[in-house]
């Protein structure tokens, strides 16, 4: 849900992110995963760390299942909420994956032993860039307006998921708005010559007007 391309620095934090993911590998094991994994960041009382080597995931809020966020490789997802006392969000794989796993713990202490902390506040530093935009794209604003910054977010999605989510189900797992609400004003764009959905998936956006 987030449109990388307003990273003004887009480099550095992938690079940082890169060589955390590299150099980790002598501590944990490197996986391969199918769609549909799931990921809990919570095991046998232990908090977990995500490594996320390629492939696609999308973070989700355990409590009801609304998606927060799309994960793409590289990333390390679990230090974002690490201070709650259980974690509320879930991954689940969106494709083939490269993943490890590793307490969260034993990744800090890690990070320390071999000075990468500079290279995990630049990763911390995109989390809370990406953390405002969010809030911008869904907080405070009209119905219609998180409908359509959600079609330009799956307009910018890998080609795995805009080929196998339809925008209803995009939008419905990315908000509360309700399923009539929500086929009522994609009925009315496509009608308009504004969006082109075929077969419930978005095709392409010619333009989205400022009002509905």
């Amino acid at each position: 849900m987030y449109d990388f391309s307003k990273v003004i620095e887009q480099d550095i934090p992938i690079i940082s992110m890169g060589e955390v993911l590299t150099s980790i590998k002598s501590i944990t094991q490197v996986r391969h995963g199918r769609p549909g994994l799931r990921f809990y960041l919570d095991q046998s009382d232990k908090r977990m760390c995500f490594l996320l080597y390629s492939g696609t995931c999308i973070a989700k809020r355990t409590n009801d299942s609304l998606v927060l966020s799309t994960i793409r490789s590289p990333s390390i997802f679990g230090l974002q909420d690490f201070f709650h006392a259980k974690s509320d969000m879930h991954l689940l794989a969106m494709s083939d994956i490269e993943y490890g796993m590793v307490a969260v713990d034993d990744f800090l202490s890690y990070v320390d032993d071999n000075h990468l902390w500079k290279n995990i506040c630049y990763m911390l530093m995109l989390s809370a860039t990406r953390f405002s935009e969010y809030q911008k794209e869904t907080v405070g604003i009209s119905n219609y307006e998180l409908i359509c910054n959600l079609l330009l977010s799956l307009s910018a999605e890998s080609f795995e998921i805009r080929a196998t989510t339809t925008a209803l189900e995009y939008i419905q797992e990315r908000s509360l708005l309700s399923r009539s609400g929500i086929m009522k004003t994609l009925a009315t764009l496509k009608e308009g010559g504004y969006i082109v959905i075929k077969k419930g998936l978005l095709i392409s956006i010619n333009s989205l007007p400022k009002r509905f």
